[in-house]
């Protein structure tokens, strides 16, 4: 019977340690698939995707932007030189969110109120 219950309690451990390993990898690999993802739309330079996975509204020259006011400012938002950016670099984690880093800007990264990593903000790299 001891054998029993110690076989039930290393396979209850066992099954703990893989289920909190897979969370772990799970967090991480959905940054990843949403990065990988926003790197691609900013590539081909798709407004409307890049508009899909940013919180709206979004503050941009002290002004909340709706889905088609981000679209109209999308150019100055996201020039040539921050796409060539973008497609290279590395983001870099921050607590729960993520950081981007182009030239005089950081993009600000991380999970909305419907779970899902986007776009949040914006600011001058000081």
């Amino acid at each position: 019977m001891n054998l029993v219950k110690r076989l039930a309690a290393l396979t209850l451990l066992s099954s703990a340690l893989t289920f909190s390993n897979a969370q772990t990898t799970s967090t991480t690999t959905d940054f990843g698939s949403f990065w990988k993802t926003f790197k691609a739309t900013v590539a081909r330079n798709d407004k409307q995707a890049v508009a899909d996975v940013t919180k709206l509204p979004f503050l941009y020259d002290s002004k909340e932007r709706d889905r088609e006011g981000f679209i109209k400012i999308y150019d100055q938002l996201f020039s040539s030189k921050i796409r060539r950016c973008i497609a290279t670099a590395k983001p870099k984690k921050e607590g729960a969110n993520y950081d981007v880093f182009c030239g005089d800007l950081i993009f600000y990264f991380g999970k909305d109120t419907d779970g899902k990593y986007k776009l949040l903000e914006f600011g001058v790299n000081d």
